[in-house]
């Protein structure tokens, strides 16, 4: 249910919220009737029906017939449904990391319309990924046949800690030269809408909150998994930032393990260094050099340089016995730091999602060993079934937010996620 809590005594401001609260129930339920409105914003008939015609006079909202919306028919006139109309604007979704670029283009309810991908050159610079960002965002526009005029914001998920006060990136050594990087400023040249830089591990969790596995619950660590590794914490519904931004940057906790190589300084964190991607590939690495590895060494075409975190995943799910070998050590590792986190913050729910979830369910059981194991009350574990796509969902979720704030004329007044 839409609920927004008007503390405020101005009756502008008032008006405002209650429009803000019938458009966003319009957008998210539509086609709903006035009735149904007041159900589900606890407002007024009166109100209801004041609001409903400044929508429909600025164009914001249309009247439908009930016939389109499945169900028993009724006697009598049909009643006029409200719908949002979504193709007023148009949003960008972006996910950029170390490996590749993602633009998702989607209408103001949120519809996907066009997506793109395009791969990084390796090892990823930073010139080379903001070309990528603005191939694919140019991708997608040019799929839908959309102007870059009609956008009315663009949110681009990065890895990396974002300064609140400047927007500025810190703590992203997957991508050379990214930090201290303003990139909203860097593509200004994008679109003249608002370009909203965010974590991407926050985004994924918006995304499950939105779609995903995290949509009824309260309390959630989320870790993002790929060649590095994120997290993003919900904490009584609200994504928990931190004082910096930088609440959920677990590759930086403190490890008590052991590796034959020492976590290179001003680097990635310890925790990255010893159970991240980068883990499995210097592992897979180690273990192609010996007899025992010849599986991997053939999965990676003869060449060990190209082994990665999907192909041990891979040859594990053969039984290779090398490979089994490092996803226990190094999920063991996962699991162990997130029990930690466990026992800290004590969430309902651990979600994991980035290109781990690739590997399937078998990386759940020796987490959930462990989590069992160490923590006094286990929360529940599950893989996001967004897959890659969940920082890109994030960020037009992001976007449709920062639309609803800018496009409709209304004060900023956010309602509860």
């Amino acid at each position: 249910m839409v609920r927004t809590t008007i503390t405020a005594d101005s009756p502008s401001l008032m008006r405002r919220l209650n429009t803000v609260a019938v458009l966003g129930a319009i957008r998210d339920r539509g086609p709903i009737s006035r009735p149904g409105l007041a159900r589900e914003t606890g407002l007024s008939t009166p109100t209801i029906a004041h609001v409903v015609e400044l929508l429909l006079h600025k164009g914001y909202v249309e009247e439908v017939d009930s016939s389109i919306v499945q169900g028993p028919k009724r006697p009598g006139p049909r009643a006029k449904l409200l719908s949002f109309r979504a193709t007023l604007g148009y949003v960008i979704g972006v996910d950029t990391g170390a490996d590749n670029s993602a633009a998702k283009l989607a209408d103001l309810s949120g519809k996907v319309i066009a997506e793109a991908r395009l791969p990084h050159a390796q090892p990823a610079h930073s010139n080379d990924v903001l070309n990528a960002i603005r191939a694919v965002t140019a991708e997608v526009l040019n799929e839908a046949s959309v102007s870059a005029d009609d956008l009315h914001a663009i949110t681009i998920g990065t890895p990396g800690v974002v300064d609140p006060a400047t927007g500025k990136i810190s703590l992203a050594p997957q991508i050379d030269g990214w930090d201290g990087l303003d990139l909203a400023a860097e593509l200004k040249d994008l679109a003249g809408c608002p370009i909203v830089i965010e974590n991407e591990s926050h985004l994924s969790l918006l995304a499950e909150r939105w779609k995903g596995r995290a949509r009824e619950a309260v309390d959630v660590i989320f870790v993002q998994l790929g060649i590095g590794i994120g997290g993003a914490i919900l904490m009584g519904g609200k994504i928990y930032r931190g004082s910096n931004g930088a609440a959920g940057e677990i590759a930086y906790i403190a490890t008590g393990g052991e590796d034959q190589d020492a976590p290179p300084e001003s680097s990635v964190g310890a925790f990255e260094w010893f159970a991240g991607g980068h883990a499995y590939r210097r592992h897979g690495m180690r273990a192609a050099a010996t007899e025992a590895g010849a599986l991997l060494l053939k999965l990676a075409g003869g060449n060990p340089d190209a082994i990665t975190a999907r192909i041990v995943f891979d040859a594990a799910a053969q039984g290779d016995p090398a490979a089994l070998e490092i996803t226990s050590l190094l999920l063991g590792r996962l699991g162990r730091g997130l029990a930690s986190l466990a026992t800290t913050l004590n969430p309902e729910l651990i979600l994991i999602g980035g290109g781990i979830t690739n590997a399937g369910e078998v990386v759940l059981p020796p987490i959930r060993e462990v989590l069992e194991r160490m923590t006094p009350y286990p929360p529940t574990l599950a893989l996001s079934a967004l897959g890659d796509d969940g920082t890109a969902l994030g960020a037009v979720r992001r976007a449709m937010e920062v639309a609803e704030e800018t496009t409709f004329s209304f004060l900023t007044v956010k309602q509860n996620q």
